[in-house]
């Protein structure tokens, strides 16, 4: 168990810790020529460890990188001084950090009176009121009573034993407090384990560079090991980067992913704060061991009198479902409070206070993860890489998920069997509304446009499937209604299928030489044939085959898959398809206009799936 020391500067944190341990936390000589704690401090028992963190204010972005990813606090408080302005604010960041386990420690205690301990005892009663810490035991140390350390470090190993280390999260993180090089060993990363479980020679990434990483040893409570779990004081001994290329805040992880710029949490305001909260306000940003800067965007009408926003960031983040930030007035110096991570940025979010922003929020915010996925599949989808991802499930909990809450999966979109159901008989609403023009007018699958876009080729498919509807010619149809083309464009088809059933289809100029056409009239045909879903215009004098585009599109899927930023160049595309560059450079673009795709310098991105 890892326990984080607070309080206020000169109230014998490193003294105690040294009293518990035997080791001197200050390491830096300016930390002995000074005797002020400036940096993080590290000590180890063979079932504890201790994170010294400084008491000044001055370095306070170092004391919340010491206390983040902690298990137990022990706050620290001079029977002398009392709670003093530092011993306050290390409690209201300890607690907006979602610590829910402490002790208290009162040092000095030889240097006072009865009297004054007694009032120092209810000065702390008072300072913990209504905070985690309202109960906690408090154990009266110094140096001339050595059974005060005793009784607390029995203490801290009793609650230690029932400690339950985790490892069943789906990616592995670790903040980094300190990067150093050892001789004969290379860079030696430290931190606590945020979340998942490492070992030896595991395949690792590094954030922000998203460079790959091998562990060639790890120690744990600073002795060697094979593995290590959620909440384990870690160091690592990795292959890959230089030391020049770690710093403080970044992470290593198991999962390549970028980092966001759009943070949404639940917030809890200090209570010391004096100021109201506005929206758009700058702060500072802590999150683990990283600290950076950005705006709070508050949301309205949030219920039960809960405070909702969105932590827009500087510099990409990297969080999951129930982090914890710590936010700072950037005006004031002081903590404005502390936010539970509820999701970062969204794949094609809904606007900012919409009802179905709203909605999508009170959804992550449920307690729990079945409570959120249920929430969820009521708005009718969910994206399961992106839920995933947030709540960082492994595969087997996501597909327990699943088949608890009877859905049903397209790709990568979970529907409730329910609202399926009700998209096929909107889309069977659809066809017969058209069928009663004309009983041979069929819809594109793109026209049912009460379903989202999404799903809507899915559905249409679904129907044909169960009878209810047919297919032809492109078109969808209620069941025994078939379309008719025109005789001219019947004939027209019977010659352009084949024609197209190519990677590089010809252009319409081409087909004009070939079919001995005049250009303007077979193209005006092309178009009709285009707007029935039976070809695919990309502009201009192109058009495709859907099925053609469909097959293109999967090579550039398995393209980007095999590169790590998921890009590709338009060499390798042509190599790849064996397209000539004229054309490769239309089907591209294509894709970009249907945000398939983007352009990225000279190489390109796949952005999502193709539809």
């Amino acid at each position: 168990m890892i326990v984080t020391l607070a309080g206020h500067v000169d109230h014998g944190k490193t003294t105690l810790v040294r009293a518990l341990t035997g080791v001197d936390t200050d390491r830096l000589a300016e930390e002995k020529a000074r005797g002020l704690t400036i940096d993080l401090g590290f000590a180890y028992t063979d079932d504890l460890g201790f994170v010294d963190v400084p008491g000044h204010q001055k370095f306070i972005h170092n004391m919340v990188a010491g206390v983040a990813s902690q298990q137990h606090a022990l706050l620290v408080i001079a029977a002398d001084d009392g709670p003093m302005p530092q011993s306050r604010e290390h409690l209201e960041i300890l607690s907006v950090l979602g610590l829910r386990q402490g002790t208290v420690a009162l040092t000095k205690c030889d240097l006072v009176s009865t009297e004054r301990l007694a009032a120092c005892r209810a000065e702390i009663a008072t300072l913990t009121q209504n905070t985690f810490l309202q109960h906690a035991d408090i154990f009266q140390t110094s140096a001339q009573q050595p059974d005060g350390y005793a009784s607390l470090k029995t203490h801290l190993r009793q609650i230690a034993a029932g400690h339950q280390p985790t490892a069943d999260q789906a990616e592995f993180r670790m903040a980094i407090d300190r990067a150093f090089t050892v001789k004969g060993a290379g860079v030696v990363v430290t931190g606590t384990v945020h979340c998942g479980a490492i070992a030896l020679d595991q395949p690792l990434c590094h954030f922000p560079s998203n460079k790959a990483l091998r562990v060639r040893s790890l120690r744990v409570q600073d002795a060697a090991a094979e593995s290590a779990c959620t909440g384990d004081r870690c160091a690592l001994n990795l292959v890959g980067l230089s030391l020049d290329e770690l710093k403080r805040g970044d992470w290593i992880s198991s999962i390549a992913t970028p980092g966001h710029h759009s943070v949404t949490i639940k917030l809890d305001k200090a209570s010391s704060f004096p100021r109201a909260l506005k929206h758009w306000m700058p702060v500072h940003i802590y999150h683990a061991t990283s600290h950076s800067t950005g705006r709070l965007a508050l949301f309205t009408d949030a219920p039960n009198g809960e405070t909702w926003g969105e932590v827009i960031c500087d510099v990409p983040m990297r969080c999951h479902r129930g982090d914890r930030l710590v936010l700072r007035d950037q005006a004031l110096d002081a903590t404005l409070g502390g936010g539970e991570v509820l999701y970062s940025q969204l794949h094609q979010a809904p606007r900012r206070n919409s009802a179905a922003h709203k909605t999508l929020v009170a959804g992550y915010a449920a307690t729990g993860v079945e409570a959120s996925f249920a929430a969820l599949m009521d708005l009718g989808e969910l994206r399961l890489s992106q839920f995933s991802r947030i709540w960082n499930l492994a595969a087997d909990r996501l597909g327990a998920l699943q088949h608890q809450h009877n859905v049903r999966v397209v790709d990568d979109l979970a529907v409730s069997e329910q609202q399926w159901l009700d998209y096929e008989q909107q889309a069977l609403t659809q066809l017969t509304a058209a069928a009663e023009q004309s009983p041979q007018q069929g819809l594109r699958a793109q026209d049912l446009t009460t379903i989202p876009g999404t799903l809507r080729q899915n559905v249409a498919n679904a129907l044909v499937k169960s009878g209810a509807a047919e297919q032809a010619a492109g078109l969808y149809l209620v069941a025994n209604a078939q379309p008719e083309l025109p005789a001219e464009l019947a004939s027209l088809w019977a010659q352009v299928e084949p024609a197209l059933d190519h990677l590089q289809a010809p252009s319409s100029g081409d087909l004009a030489k070939l079919l001995s056409m005049h250009l303007p009239q077979l193209e005006r045909q092309l178009v009709a044939l285009a707007k029935r879903g039976m070809l695919t215009h990309l502009g201009g004098h192109r058009f495709y085959l859907p099925t053609r585009l469909a097959e293109i599109a999967a090579i550039v899927q398995t393209m980007a898959a095999a590169d790590p930023a998921s890009s590709f160049t338009v060499k390798a595309f042509r190599d790849e398809t064996g397209i000539g560059r004229n054309v490769a450079i239309e089907v591209l673009e294509f894709f970009d206009s249907k945000g398939f795709t983007k352009r990225s310098g000279n190489d390109r991105i796949v952005l999502r799936p193709f539809a």
